[in-house]
């Protein structure tokens, strides 16, 4: 962000529309307790801290009065944080009032969207979720990733700066963990076309040696070094933080239940016969017949893509916390003595009896699996650009392919394009971000609509300066 080194006084205009309407919400709303919230407000394993720390933080200044205090902070966060992220884009492209109150709302639009279309209705900054503070701090983290590659140094303030961003928001859900492999790209990236760059400068032909040493020397091994040390940073205060709150030096729980519930949606009956444990086979039997019983398996799935996706995901939830835990806590209870009493021992006893299956099954399943993958990760791609219905399936399909066309062109026209470079990373993110949640679970609106204003957010760009370079002017 150090490229904004004059404030612009009209930035002050966005920063009153965007209070008007946080404002709003948090007047005219009230704290919305989530299925997730009990477990951040109880500093449960199977959440990440630091939402929990706030919560904890909020309870102690006003033990009456939290959850107001929680949305109120919500709120002033996404208001100013989202004027950040539009004085940010003014400045780096120069735009006028006319693009930037477009800019404007498409920031705004996750927070119209959730509340309208999608099932649960949550107001975002007014539930007391991680959604609640992440929607706000995505975008800007994303800003700093931009800024970090325009600066075009891979390694540097910037770029260890916007690592370090991306570590905190990964303490927040650890589905932001897919940033840090969006950050070693992009720094990959820099490092290499830095060390391309004074090769050609250098040398008069091409030599191999000569080129992985230069790019070497823009800090190959700092970056991977630094990615490393992330994923283990996490790793750390997360299992210090479970200690600390719960006596449980341990990592967050419940990721392998939650994956499992995929692995038993495509498997069938006669699977079991490779689960060499006879209590283990006898309890995936167990939980199979139930779960098939109400026909919640692949094969009940209707006819299409977005429809098997569908079915899959009505049933997630079902066979992660119904079928699964019932018949599993029974499970653990008789063979390890572990009863809901010690209920954080009972999540991690759960995700052991999780993996196990999981490890044993897939095999079986895998091609099943695969299938299955495919639909969720296209039901995900749909999700983040667009609402799920056929009409608009097939224009997420043609609005993907005009982008990267786009991009394209744009690059090819100017190798140093900021709107093409913003939308390849921005469909870079897209693609970890679909890919890896629906590894894990099911992939809902407010899962994938992090990128959603940012994908609409770059293509105006690409498309203002494919405009621009065809002879029209926009002002500043």
């Amino acid at each position: 962000m150090g490229n904004l080194r004059r404030f612009d006084r009209r930035n002050f205009i966005f920063l009153l529309i965007f209070t008007v309407f946080f404002g709003y919400l948090y007047v005219t709303g009230e704290p919305v307790y989530a299925g997730d919230t009990f477990q951040y407000e109880n500093q449960m394993i199977m959440r990440e801290p630091v939402y929990a720390l706030l919560m904890q933080f909020c309870r102690f200044l006003s033990p009456q009065n939290h959850y107001q205090l929680i949305i109120l902070f919500q709120n002033i966060l996404a208001a100013a944080a989202n004027t950040a992220v539009l004085a940010f884009m003014r400045k780096r492209f120069r735009l006028n009032m006319g693009i930037s109150l477009l800019l404007a709302g498409i920031l705004l639009v996750p927070h119209v969207m959730t509340p309208v279309f999608a099932s649960t209705h949550l107001v975002l900054t007014n539930t007391l979720m991680t959604e609640g503070i992440l929607f706000s701090l995505y975008p800007l983290a994303f800003v700093c990733l931009l800024d970090m590659m325009w600066s075009g140094k891979p390694i540097g303030k910037k770029s260890f700066g916007t690592l370090a961003f991306f570590w905190l928001i990964s303490l927040i859900r650890g589905q932001m963990m897919v940033l840090f492999v969006v950050w070693f790209l992009a720094a990959f990236v820099l490092a290499v076309r830095n060390g391309a760059a004074v090769t050609k400068r250098t040398q008069t032909g091409v030599d191999t040696f000569v080129l992985a040493e230069n790019i070497g020397r823009q800090g190959l091994v700092a970056i991977l070094a630094a990615v490393v040390i992330a994923f283990v940073a996490r790793s750390v205060v997360i299992h210090v933080y479970n200690y600390c709150e719960q006596g449980l030096f341990v990592d967050t729980a419940s990721g392998k239940a939650m994956s499992f519930a995929n692995v038993l949606y495509v498997a069938d009956r006669e699977d079991g016969a490779a689960i060499a444990d006879d209590g283990m086979r006898t309890l995936f039997y167990e939980i199979y017949d139930r779960a098939d019983a109400d026909q919640m398996n692949y094969k009940y799935a209707p006819s299409g893509i977005l429809a098997r996706a569908a079915h899959h995901e009505a049933c997630h939830d079902e066979l992660n916390f119904t079928y699964f835990s019932d018949a599993a806590r029974e499970y653990v209870g008789e063979r390890q003595g572990i009863y809901a009493d010690t209920y954080q021992e009972l999540m991690i006893a759960l995700d052991e009896v999780a993996a196990a299956l999981s490890a044993e099954l897939m095999p079986e399943v895998l091609g099943r699996y695969v299938l299955n993958y495919i639909n969720v990760i296209a039901l995900g791609f749909v999700r983040t650009v667009a609402y799920e219905n056929t009409v608009l399936a097939w224009y997420a399909v043609c609005i993907y392919i005009a982008a990267v066309a786009l991009t394209v062109v744009l690059w090819r026209r100017n190798p140093e394009s900021m709107a093409a470079s913003f939308m390849a990373v921005v469909l870079l993110t897209i693609v970890g971000n679909v890919c890896a949640t629906a590894l894990m679970i099911q992939c809902i609106s407010r899962y994938m609509i992090y990128n959603l204003p940012l994908f609409y957010m770059a293509g105006l760009l690409e498309l203002r300066e494919l405009r621009e370079r065809h002879g029209g002017q926009d002002g500043i």
